[in-house]
């Protein structure tokens, strides 16, 4: 750390601001909103749980943990609309954004009828080795491999290529589109409106790392994302539930930085 940073005024500012963040989070209140939510979409996460956790141990992965851990509600979601009557409508899901495959698998899990296609950044891409560790052949390397070990399914199609190129590499109509590739403008842009387009008429459209107040922006999530469906929703009437991402305090109890999941249903 440099002696100009270690000296900022605004570092201890924020400091500050979090600790008081963490005394008045009430995980109470917190979760009576979002069992609402989650009834305002017709789902059922107490249900969900249990199932959740079911196959992410046939991956060979822990129970889901928002709470001391870093698991995100998406996952949730998922298995929540895995045992809806929704389900039966899901046959074609659309991933933007593999990243380790995990999600892919999970979907593959989940939704065992379903074709998941997942579409990931090409290693000629700049992006790819400027992001996430990635910036040597070590562990691009390790990257690559446990992505395509996972994405190595006869229900699941691996596309290699950047979401700008998303209409010409994967046509449409999806019925579940999961949006978790860039969060930051251009790209949270173009993604969005492809998965729109994408997306059929009643199916759903989620995005990852959605950030409301323009002072949580890091370095790879901002307020981008939540100005772009505020501008669809002006346009359209589409009413976006914001799930709270995880309940960790350490991550959202601060509600500058707090992150959300969208869900969107497509009219």
């Amino acid at each position: 750390m440099t002696l100009g940073k270690y000296l900022d005024p605004k570092r201890y500012l924020r400091r500050l601001r979090q600790a008081r963040a963490l005394r008045s989070y009430d995980l109470a209140s917190i979760d009576r909103e979002e069992r609402i939510k989650f009834q305002t979409l017709g789902l059922d996460p107490d249900a969900a749980r249990p199932h959740l956790d079911a196959a992410l141990a046939s991956l060979g992965s822990k129970s889901y943990d928002d709470l001391t851990g870093t698991d995100s509600v998406h996952w949730l979601v998922f298995a929540a609309l895995s045992l809806s009557p929704q389900a039966t409508s899901i046959n074609r899901i659309l991933e933007i954004g593999t990243f380790r495959g995990k999600t892919a698998a999970l979907l593959k899990v989940l939704f065992p009828h379903a074709r998941v296609t997942t579409l990931d950044l090409p290693t000629s891409d700049p992006i790819m080795q400027q992001t996430y560790r990635r910036d040597t052949p070590e562990q691009l390397a390790e990257y690559r491999a446990t992505r395509d070990a996972r994405v190595k399914h006869g229900g699941i199609e691996f596309v290699e290529a950047n979401s700008f190129f998303l209409p010409g590499r994967t046509p449409g109509p999806f019925d579940l589109i999961w949006m978790d590739g860039g969060h930051l403008y251009p790209e949270v842009a173009w993604d969005f409106c492809n998965a729109w387009h994408a997306c059929r008429s009643d199916g759903i459209l989620m995005c990852d790392d959605i950030i409301p107040d323009p002072r949580g922006r890091d370095a790879y999530a901002s307020d981008e994302s939540h100005k772009v469906i505020s501008y669809v929703a002006l346009r359209t009437g589409i009413s976006p539930v914001y799930l709270l991402k995880r309940r960790n305090p350490a991550w959202s109890a601060d509600p500058t930085t707090r992150k959300f999941v969208a869900v969107i249903r497509r009219p």
